[in-house]
C-alpha cells in the first residue's frame, strides 16, 4: 500500500509540474477558437445565443485540454454567463436581475444531496465502518476465487453508489493489498483481483443519483421531469449490474487464478493503513457509540431515499439528516467540512449553469436543428449520444464531457417526445461511466493503475467492452421499460 500511495503521489506532482507555458497556450488557443466559431459566421441565433455559444465552446475546450482545473472552469463559466447574458447591453445599473439566474445552481437541491453524500463518506471513513465492512464481506465469501471477484465487485460496487468512486477504490485498495500477499507472484489472478475493483468503484456509482455527477448533472439539466432517488436507481441499477456481471466474467476467463483454494484467514486482524507512519498500524479508534450512531444515520437515510414514494419526503430533505446529525454529535468536524470534494461540487454547478444557459437562450434547440433526426428514431438518437460520451469521457472528465453533450443530447431527444427525452439524458448520463479504457480515465484506474500490478492494455480491453457493451444494454433496459409503460 506504501507504493501504491508513493506512486500516486507521483501522478499528482507529474501533473502539477505542467509548464506554464503549455497552460498559457492551450487556454489563449480554447479563447480564439471559441471566438472565431462562435463569432465569424452568421447563426440563426441571437446575440444571448451568440454569447452562449462562445460560452459553451470555451469552456468545453478548457475541459479538453485541462489548461486550467476544471472546478477553475465552472467558475468561469458562470463569471461569463453573469458578464455576458445578464443584463441586456451590458446595463447592470437597469438591469432586472436577470444575471441571479445564472446563480441559482449553488443553491440546487442536487448540491445538498452531494453534500450529504460526501459527509456520510467522511462519517464511514472515520468510524473505520467502510473498512469493517470490506474486511467482512470479503472474509466471509471464502476463498474460492470466483467468490474473491464477487464479494471485491460487489462490496465495492455498493460503496460506490453511496460514497465517491474515488474513496472507495483508495479505501479497496488498503484491503487489497495485504489480500495480494495471499497470491502467488506468477498468478495472473492478481489482475483481477485489481480490476474486479476497477469495475466495482466505476459502475457502482451509476446506480444512484448521488453516485457519480454525471448522473446529478441529467437530473439537473431534466428539472420537474427527472426521476425520484428510487426511479433513478430503478433505470440505472439493472444496466449497472449486468455490465458489471459481464465485465466479472471477462476478466475471470482473461485471467484465471492457478490456485484453487486463497486463504484469507488473516484479512479480518488487518488494521487500516496510517499515512503518518507509513505502515499498518492501529489508529485511535472514535467511540463505539459514533460507530453505532453512523450506523444508525446510514440506515435511516438509505431507508427514506428508498422508500419516498411511500413517505412523500423530498429527497433533499431527506439529505439534511446525515448533514445536521453528524455535525451536532461532533462526528463531522470543521476540518471534516473543509477537506470535503468541494471541487467536484464546484464542477457540478457549473454544469447545472451551463445547461440553464443553452437552453435558456436556445442553443440545445439550434443544435438539434443542425443534427439530421429525420428518419431517425429513439434507438439511433440514444445510441449515437452514448458512445460518443463514452470515447470523449475516456479522454477528459466524464463530468466535463456531459456538461457539454447532455444538454444537445436531450434538445435532440426533444424533437421526438418528452419521455424519450428523459430517456436520452439518462442513457447518456449512465453510458458517461463505462468510460475506462486509459489508466487515467478515471480517478479509480489511476488508482489502482499506482499498484504497477497492471499494464495500460489491461484497461483497454475492459474498457473496449465495457464502451461496446455498456450502452447498448442500457438502452435494452430503457427500451423494455418504455414498451412496459407504454
Amino acid at each position: 500500500m506504501l507504493d501504491t500511495r508513493r506512486h500516486l503521489r507521483g501522478f499528482i506532482d507529474a501533473a502539477h509540474r505542467i509548464p506554464l507555458s503549455f497552460v498559457f497556450i492551450s487556454f489563449l488557443i480554447s479563447l480564439c477558437l471559441a471566438l472565431a466559431i462562435a463569432f465569424i459566421p452568421e447563426y440563426a441565433l441571437s446575440d444571448q445565443g451568440v454569447y452562449t455559444l462562445f460560452i459553451l465552446l470555451f469552456a468545453a475546450g478548457l475541459w479538453v485540454t485541462e489548461a486550467i482545473p476544471a472546478f477553475a472552469v465552472s467558475l468561469l463559466i458562470i463569471a461569463l454567463e453573469i458578464t455576458l447574458l445578464g443584463a441586456e447591453g451590458f446595463d447592470f445599473q437597469n438591469s432586472d436581475g436577470a444575471w441571479k439566474a445564472y446563480l441559482e445552481p449553488w443553491s440546487s437541491p442536487l448540491i445538498f444531496l452531494f453534500l450529504a453524500g460526501f459527509i456520510m463518506a467522511r462519517a464511514a471513513s472515520k468510524t473505520k465502518l467502510d473498512l469493517w465492512l470490506a474486511k467482512r464481506v470479503l472474509f466471509f465469501v471464502g476463498g474460492k476465487p470466483r467468490n474473491i471477484v464477487i464479494g471485491l465487485m460487489g462490496i465495492t460496487f455498493s460503496l460506490s453508489m453511496f460514497v465517491s468512486n474515488t474513496a472507495t477504490a483508495a479505501m479497496m485498495m488498503t484491503v487489497l493489498s495485504p489480500m495480494l500477499l495471499m497470491v502467488r507472484q506468477d498468478n495472473p489472478f492478481k489482475k483481477t483481483m485489481l480490476l474486479a475493483v476497477v469495475i466495482g468503484a466505476n459502475l457502482g456509482g451509476m446506480a444512484t443519483i448521488i453516485g457519480t455527477p454525471p448522473n446529478a448533472i441529467a437530473v439537473g439539466i431534466l428539472g420537474e421531469n427527472a426521476p425520484s432517488f428510487v426511479g433513478w436507481m430503478g433505470y440505472a441499477l439493472p444496466p449497472a449490474l449486468a455490465t458489471a456481471a459481464l465485465l466479472g466474467v471477462v476478466v475471470l476467463k482473461l485471467y484465471p487464478s492457478t490456485q484453487g483454494y486463497i486463504s484469507l484467514r488473516n484479512l479480518k486482524s488487518i488494521e487500516h493503513f496510517d499515512d503518518s507512519t507509513k505502515d499498518y498500524s492501529p489508529i485511535p479508534k472514535m467511540p463505539s457509540w459514533k460507530k453505532k450512531a453512523v450506523i444508525a444515520v446510514f440506515a435511516a437515510t438509505i431507508g427514506l431515499w428508498l422508500t419516498g414514494p411511500l413517505h412523500h419526503v423530498p429527497t433533499t430533505v431527506v439529505s439534511l439528516l446525515p448533514i445536521v446529525i453528524f455535525t451536532m454529535l461532533g462526528i463531522i468536524d470543521a476540518d471534516d467540512i473543509r477537506s470535503l470534494r468541494w471541487d467536484v461540487i464546484i464542477l457540478i454547478i457549473g454544469g447545472l449553469s451551463l445547461g440553464m444557459a443553452v437552453a435558456k437562450n436556445g442553443v440545445d434547440g439550434w443544435f438539434a436543428q443542425m443534427i439530421p433526426t429525420q428518419g431517425l428514431g429513439l434507438a439511433w438518437i440514444i445510441l449515437a449520444f452514448s458512445y460518443v460520451v463514452v470515447v470523449v469521457s475516456n479522454f477528459m472528465s466524464n463530468t466535463a464531457a456531459t456538461n457539454i453533450i447532455l444538454p444537445i443530447a436531450v434538445a435532440v431527444g426533444a424533437t421526438l417526445s418528452q419521455t424519450q427525452s428523459q430517456y436520452t439524458a439518462i442513457a447518456v448520463a449512465l453510458s458517461a461511466s463505462f468510460a475506462m479504457c486509459l489508466p487515467v480515465s478515471t480517478p479509480p484506474n489511476a488508482i489502482v493503475y499506482s499498484s504497477r500490478l497492471l499494464d495500460a492494455k489491461n484497461f483497454l480491453i475492459l474498457g473496449i467492452i465495457a464502451g461496446l457493451a455498456g450502452p447498448l444494454l442500457v438502452f435494452g433496459w430503457l427500451y423494455l421499460l418504455l414498451f412496459v409503460t407504454g
